[in-house]
């Protein structure tokens, strides 16, 4: 059931973009709806994470504070689409939200890089002093 989720869109996503999400049957909010517009990235993350809202966003430094954060554990989507109109925005959370391959317990703790065709994720270890072994 995909209205599990609960967005909160950043400051340079859309209200139209908003919509396209509650027509689809989730909850979506920018940040300008709670006050939010002049917060520092970081508040914007611990709002979320306090609210249990993944935020979407085109702005790649919320991936430095996803990695940074000791406090930060939350859902981050970042776009990275050299097309950033509405329609390609739009098409790509479509796109995006169909992916078989992300659980809820995913999309509420990681960091997903979206450029329109491949989906990059990345999550946090559970301990700070855990490494994950690539082969």
């Amino acid at each position: 059931m995909h209205n599990m989720f609960k967005f909160l869109l950043n400051g340079n996503i859309s209200w139209e973009t908003k919509e396209f999400l509650k027509k689809l049957g989730y909850q979506a909010e920018i940040i300008s709806h709670f006050g939010l517009s002049k917060s520092k990235d970081i508040e914007i993350v611990l709002f979320a994470q306090k609210r249990k809202y993944i935020i979407i966003t085109l702005d790649l430094d919320f991936g430095e504070i996803y990695y940074f954060s000791q406090r930060s554990r939350a859902g981050i989507i970042i776009l990275k689409l050299k097309d950033q109109t509405v329609e390609s925005v739009n098409q790509s959370l479509a796109i995006l939200l169909k992916s078989k391959t992300i659980n809820k317990e995913i999309w509420q703790n990681s960091l997903i890089i979206f450029d329109g065709k491949k989906i990059r994720l990345r999550k946090k270890p559970e301990e700070p002093n855990v490494r994950k072994n690539t082969l």
